[in-house]
C-alpha cells in the first residue's frame, strides 16, 4: 500500500478486520508501505495498489478476488489459494533477477529524494540538477568501464608474442665477383652455341651447292 493511494485508504479498515482473525486462522497479516520500502515493490513487481499477496512455504500467490472481509476469510479458511498458481521462478522475489530489480528501485528512489533535496533545500534549478546528474553519470560510466577493463586483463592476461625478424644475408665481395663471372661464362657459352648453329646451317647449304656443281661437270 501507499499512504497517498485512495483505494489503499478505503481498504485499510477491511485489512485491519482480517488481522483480528489472524490468531483464529493461524496466519500473520502484514502491511508494507512501498514509499518506505521501494525495493520490495520492485521484488514483487507491484503494478497496482493495493496488492494482496498470499505467502506459504516459500510460495507467493497474488490475490485478485473481491476485497471484502468475508471473501478474504474464505480464501484462507477454505484454502482457495491452492487454486492459484504461484509465481514462476523467474519472477520469484527471492531470485537473483528480482533482487536486481529491487536494487534499481532503491537507486531510483534515492535519486528522486536527492533531487528533491537539491531543489527544495539548496534552491538549485532543475537545469542545474540535470547537469549534475549528467556529469555524475559520465564519471560513473568511466569508472565502471575502467574496472571492467582491469577485470578482463586480470582474468584473461594477454600472451606475449615475440616479434618475428627476417634474417638478412650479406654477400662477400668475392662471391659477388664469382656470380658476375658465372653470368659472363653463361653468356659466352650461349654465344658459342648460337655460332655453332649458324656454321651447321651454312655447311648444310654448301653441301647441296657442291653436289649441284659436280653434276654440271659430269654432264659437260
Amino acid at each position: 500500500m501507499a499512504p497517498w493511494c485512495p483505494a489503499c485508504r478505503s481498504f485499510q479498515s477491511t485489512w485491519q478486520s482480517l488481522a483480528e482473525w489472524s490468531k483464529d486462522l493461524d496466519i500473520n497479516v502484514g502491511l508494507v508501505d512501498v514509499t518506505e520500502n521501494p525495493g520490495l515493490s520492485g521484488r514483487f513487481l507491484v503494478t497496482s495498489l493495493p496488492t494482496v499477496l498470499h505467502i506459504k512455504d516459500g510460495e507467493f500467490r497474488t490475490y485478485t478476488g473481491p476485497r471484502k472481509e468475508s471473501d478474504l476469510l474464505s480464501f484462507v479458511d477454505d484454502k482457495k489459494w491452492k487454486d492459484i498458481e504461484p509465481v514462476s521462478s523467474w519472477t520469484h522475489p527471492n531470485s537473483f533477477q528480482m533482487g536486481a530489480v529491487g536494487f534499481f528501485f532503491k537507486v531510483a528512489m534515492f535519486i528522486r529524494s536527492f533531487y528533491n533535496m537539491m531543489t527544495s533545500e539548496y534552491g538549485i534549478p532543475e537545469w542545474g540538477c540535470y547537469i549534475i546528474f549528467a556529469i555524475f553519470t559520465i564519471i560513473v560510466g568511466l569508472l565502471l568501464g575502467l574496472i571492467f577493463v582491469l577485470c578482463c586483463d586480470w582474468l584473461f592476461p594477454p600472451k606475449y608474442v615475440p616479434a618475428y625478424t627476417i634474417p638478412i644475408t650479406k654477400k662477400v665481395q668475392g662471391e659477388e665477383e664469382r656470380d658476375d663471372e658465372s653470368d659472363v661464362i653463361d653468356d659466352t657459352a650461349q654465344e658459342q652455341g648460337d655460332s655453332q648453329k649458324e656454321d651447321t646451317s651454312v655447311r648444310r647449304r654448301q653441301k647441296p651447292n657442291q653436289e649441284a656443281a659436280g653434276e654440271e661437270t659430269n654432264s659437260s
